[in-house]
């Protein structure tokens, strides 16, 4: 199944020890980087930080494993920033020594070498190795189950078989995605004779039937709390439009893959799809479609019926980055090659020093609203700062958010303080009320954030509503995030959800 000519061959192929070494170096760059890093926690970063408190094997957006793994870094170094951070480079490391090893055996060391490094300076993963997020494990266990499947290609045998039931299993554990290999596997065995025994023998089986085992208590819980993940899932995708067809969301999200996959490896992916059914492509390339086909057409398609973000697809980029080495390295075309690590050490480079300034960061030209590059990652730390001068003023026992992004920076920029922080009820499906909801018996006096500065909609749940004011805090030079505050005694009654923002 190798594409490495004989002339490729004859050359000193890269081992192991190389790749490793090659890596480790971005690898602690990237880690020395958030160690240096001004930017605060995201909202869904924060998010995740607090399951971490409170495992679990579910919450309310998404299944427990990032939260299993945020709180095993905490252990080994604590709740800052880059200790939370850190899986992910971490993470990135690793998948790409397995995309290595998997590149190794279909096309040669030669192409595992191309496939590491245009994966480790890619530009989606230049950018997510700077955050922690589902996506962080999610590729890894994908990259480990390719890299378990080619082997089982190569022969059956049960230790892979139950390396890709376990890696399928955490896969699911990290992100519902990772269902999309399964497509994969079925969309090998239509390409590919070998690929087509091989889901019908015993390994298959064995590997699902390890996953199922690994994910059922997830299931379970999910079952036991009215499916609110999977509802918060189909709530995310339906947010922004019902519906409605329009192509122009769809054309949005494939133009945004050439950012998430990088140009080079994008292309070359859409060249090999376009002559899928000819006889040119070996094996082990139709091999690597298949698995890059499936979740790029499907949240394409969700894409023109309703909302989908850019990374949605990239567990796709993983054997489209093996691909995509292997046909450049074996055009010899090694100029687009240079050309796209070249794009990744900039972005990387650029990113690594833009952190340490981050709030400093605009780009010219553009409208103030806009031209915040961070202004989505700034403002947590000072408004968890603000809070803590108001609670003290009025003695706060309990501070409440009104909703998941005041809840989340709190949450975290306020972890060591006295005061409770709670969720005001939400109407539709239940986020940090889940399982931290305001209600009657939360400590008075009460302090509420909230982006809301009347306080009408409040007196119908307290018989006090004190008005405490209003701040502006900077998310960069040009922007700003508007908070008011209320004090708030003597409940009513039991809380729901507050009426519209109006006077």
């Amino acid at each position: 199944m190798s594409l490495t000519d004989i002339a490729t061959r004859r050359r000193i192929e890269p081992d192991l020890g190389l790749v490793i070494g090659i890596l480790a170096i971005i690898t602690i760059a990237r880690l020395v980087g958030l160690t240096l890093s001004d930017v605060d926690l995201f909202i869904d970063e924060s998010q995740y930080w607090s399951w971490s408190r409170e495992l679990a094997w579910g919450y309310f957006s998404k299944p427990p494993l990032l939260a299993w793994i945020i709180a095993a870094a905490e252990l080994a170094c604590g709740s800052g920033e880059a200790c939370i951070r850190a899986p992910a480079p971490v993470f990135y490391f690793c998948t790409c020594i397995v995309m290595y090893l998997t590149a190794r055996s279909l096309y040669g060391s030669i192409v595992g070498l191309w496939a590491a490094l245009l994966m480790m300076l890619g530009v989606g993963v230049v950018f997510s190795a700077r955050i922690i997020s589902t996506d962080v494990p999610l590729v890894f266990f994908w990259a480990l189950a390719l890299l378990a499947y080619v082997k089982l290609l190569e022969r059956a045998s049960w230790p892979w078989a139950v390396i890709l039931g376990v890696a399928l299993g955490l896969g699911l554990l990290a992100k519902y995605a990772m269902i999309y290999f399964m497509l994969g596997m079925l969309f090998a065995a239509l390409l590919d004779g070998t690929a087509n025994r091989l889901l019908r023998g015993w390994a298959i089986w064995l590997a699902v039937a390890i996953a199922a085992a690994i994910v059922a208590p997830n299931l379970v819980w999910v079952l036991r709390h009215d499916f609110v993940t999977f509802r918060s899932i189909v709530g995310v995708v339906q947010s922004e439009r019902g519906a409605n067809f329009n192509p122009l969301p769809a054309l949005e999200f494939f133009a945004a893959q050439f950012a998430v996959f990088g140009p080079v490896v994008f292309a070359v992916l859409l060249y090999e799809m376009a002559k899928i059914r000819s006889p040119e492509p070996v094996a082990a390339s139709r091999i690597m479609l298949a698995f890059s086909i499936p979740p790029l057409a499907i949240i394409t398609v969700v894409a023109l019926f309703s909302h989908a973000y850019a990374n949605w697809a990239a567990t796709s980029v993983v054997s489209s980055t093996i691909l995509a080495a292997a046909v450049l390295v074996r055009r010899k075309a090694w100029g687009w090659l240079a050309f796209s690590l070249a794009i990744g050490v900039v972005e990387q480079g650029a990113a690594l020093y833009a952190d340490t300034v981050a709030t400093q960061v605009a780009i010219p030209f553009l409208p103030p609203e806009k031209s915040n590059i961070y202004s989505r990652t700034l403002g947590n730390r000072a408004l968890a700062d603000e809070v803590g001068r108001f609670a003290e003023r009025v003695g706060a026992n309990t501070i409440v958010g009104e909703d998941r992004r005041t809840v989340a920076a709190l949450l975290y920029y306020r972890r060591n303080a006295p005061e409770q922080i709670l969720a005001w009820p939400s109407a539709g499906i239940p986020k940090f009320d889940m399982t931290r909801p305001l209600t009657e018996s939360a400590r008075q006096p009460i302090l509420l954030v909230t982006g809301c500065p009347f306080p009408k909609r409040l007196a119908a749940h307290y018989t006090m509503v004190e008005p405490l004011g209003a701040i502006q805090v900077s998310t960069g030079p040009t922007s700003s995030r508007y908070h008011a505050f209320f004090k708030l005694v003597g409940v009513k009654g039991p809380l729901t959800a507050l009426t519209r923002c109006t006077r």
